[in-house]
């Protein structure tokens, strides 16, 4: 795996989640970015091995420093994919030069937990329409 291609692939992903983010589950405009998670994931799973961690697992894995009184996260503790999931979705985010903060990661992975939510719900409601 390449750190080109994995960045590509979530950045891909990224777009779709939010393509789906406004659309209700059913809904005929879900169709394609739902096509396009599916390819990804397929890429994903063709580049990545192994099992992949538990919300509390990642955010237990990383490490942080101070940086004048903020919490902020390493990036090179952040284990892949992870790293390119969160580098995609936090693109125009704030951050200082020594890392993004704490509080955005834990939030991303807050929220990434309800987009794969979202996500099984359009995937359940494309499967029950056919």
């Amino acid at each position: 795996m390449t750190h080109h291609q994995l960045r590509s692939l979530e950045i891909a992903k990224r777009r779709a989640l939010w393509a789906l983010a406004d659309l209700q589950p059913g809904d005929s405009r879900a169709e394609l970015p739902l096509l396009e998670i599916d390819e990804v994931d397929q890429a994903l799973k063709a580049l990545m091995s192994g099992n992949e961690l538990s919300s509390q697992e990642l955010v237990d894995s990383i490490t942080t420093q101070s940086h004048n009184g903020v919490r902020l996260v390493i990036e090179d503790s952040i284990p892949e994919p992870w790293r390119q999931r969160f580098a995609a979705a936090s693109i125009g985010s704030t951050r200082v030069a020594a890392g993004p903060y704490f509080h955005d990661f834990e939030k991303f992975v807050l929220t990434w937990g309800a987009e794969m939510a979202h996500l099984e719900a359009h995937r359940a409601s494309r499967q029950g329409s056919k």
